[in-house]
């Protein structure tokens, strides 16, 4: 079971009262992961968010589709992120709108925590507050990622204009 301690440190909790914490801990499944493994696959269906608690994966996804290229050549790292933030990925999980954006693969051996989405919606009916302090931290997030994902969109657009015109 996620301590408590470690529970409130995950930025996705951040400002959830103690109290709700203690409800929704035991909804949190332990799950090891070997190095080298496939955690989400981009572009599938899930129906649960990870919370990264000891080693590093990395987060990567194929920018080339239509074509019969390696994935090795055209898959590309787009983050990685270490067990000691307690980053969380696999927020469309929770939210059950739409499948998985990237892959996440196992850089190390790694230990892990998965809330269901089922588990997410009964801590919702017991606390609605406290549910929606975490939901208005997934859209604080992916808003950052969305503006992450425009920057690089008009990074992309100017470099096949440079290309384009020489």
């Amino acid at each position: 079971m996620i301590e408590l301690e470690t529970l409130a440190k995950v930025p996705l909790f951040k400002d959830v009262r103690a109290e709700a914490l203690v409800y929704l801990q035991p909804h949190f499944k332990e799950l090891e992961v070997a190095k080298g493994s496939v955690i989400i696959k981009d572009d599938t269906e899930g129906d649960q968010i990870f919370v990264l608690v000891k080693g590093s994966v990395q987060v990567t996804k194929d920018l080339v589709r239509g074509f019969d290229a390696d994935q090795y050549l055209t898959n590309k790292v787009l983050a990685k992120l270490e067990g000691d933030s307690l980053p969380t990925f696999g927020e469309n999980g929770l939210l059950g709108h739409g499948p998985r954006t990237a892959n996440i693969i196992a850089v190390t051996d790694c230990k892990l925590y998965t809330l269901a989405k089922a588990d997410f919606a009964k801590f919702a009916e017991y606390d609605y507050q406290a549910a929606y302090i975490v939901m208005k931290n997934i859209a604080q997030k992916l808003s950052l990622s969305l503006k992450a994902t425009d920057d690089n969109l008009v990074k992309l657009a100017t470099a096949l204009y440079i290309a384009v015109q020489h």
